[in-house]
């Protein structure tokens, strides 16, 4: 198997407002996570209906771009069709005003990775023994880090990570970060919330990531070391390795 994810509800919070999926669309693997907002106000229908619509689109249209240019453009139309979804079903059920979500999505083509990202979960990749982060965190305490103000490390106990400065369920047009990179065969892409990342060093994630071709034990290690990291959050985690396509 070349791509698995998994989620915990986690000891301190009442439900799980994360959601995830996982699917082969033709020779592409696609993997989105996304960490609702919100609450009482429904973070985790939020969180679905992102997930959900990604994944629909994507079975739907993804085989018709047929090349990598394309991709930015296409994913933009896909954040922002999600973000609709959201809020037509805030109108359509007004006790859910308010609702929103991050997003993450990852679309690993071979050796071909792109990421669409708003919000604080991230994007990491480990290529030979080093652990790649891929995105940015749209909260105060990024922010903060890219103006060098901030290290990693201070940024996970920095109260300004809690505050959100992009997510799905605004009003408005979003416009994603995307990335793209040339990866190499047996690269892990990992995709997580901030359950996950905020509650380990660099050096436990890869530790959990040793055992490259088992990626459901890999998943389990990293969600059993954010518990063990007092994790007081929702902790969800996508991985795919980078194959060759006749071999997805």
């Amino acid at each position: 198997m070349t791509v698995y994810g998994m989620t915990e509800k986690g000891p301190v919070r009442d439900m799980n407002e994360d959601s995830f999926a996982f699917e082969k669309v033709g020779n592409c693997l696609c993997m989105a996570v996304a960490d609702g907002v919100g609450g009482e106000a429904c973070g985790e229908i939020a969180s679905r209906i992102a997930v959900d619509s990604v994944m629909e689109t994507f079975k739907d249209s993804l085989p018709f771009v047929k090349d990598r240019e394309s991709l930015p453009s296409y994913l933009r139309t896909v954040f922002n069709k999600a973000n609709i979804k959201i809020l037509h079903n805030c109108l359509e059920h007004r006790e859910r005003m308010g609702m929103c979500t991050t997003l993450t999505v990852a679309i690993l083509k071979g050796t071909e990775l792109t990421i669409a990202h708003i919000g604080d979960s991230r994007g990491y990749m480990l290529h030979g023994s080093e652990l790649i982060k891929l995105t940015e965190d749209h909260n105060e305490a990024g922010n903060l880090i890219k103006q060098g103000l901030l290290t990693e490390s201070d940024a996970k106990r920095h109260p300004g990570r809690n505050q959100l400065l992009k997510v799905l369920g605004e009003n408005q047009y979003l416009n994603p970060d995307i990335y793209s990179y040339n990866i190499s065969y047996g690269d892990l892409v990992f995709l997580c919330t901030d359950g996950l990342y905020s509650f380990m060093t660099n050096e436990q994630f890869k530790v959990c990531a040793a055992e490259r071709n088992n990626l459901e034990g890999i998943c389990g290690k990293l969600i059993k070391q954010a518990l063990e990291g007092k994790s007081s959050d929702n902790i969800t985690v996508t991985v795919g390795r980078a194959e060759r396509a006749a071999e997805l």
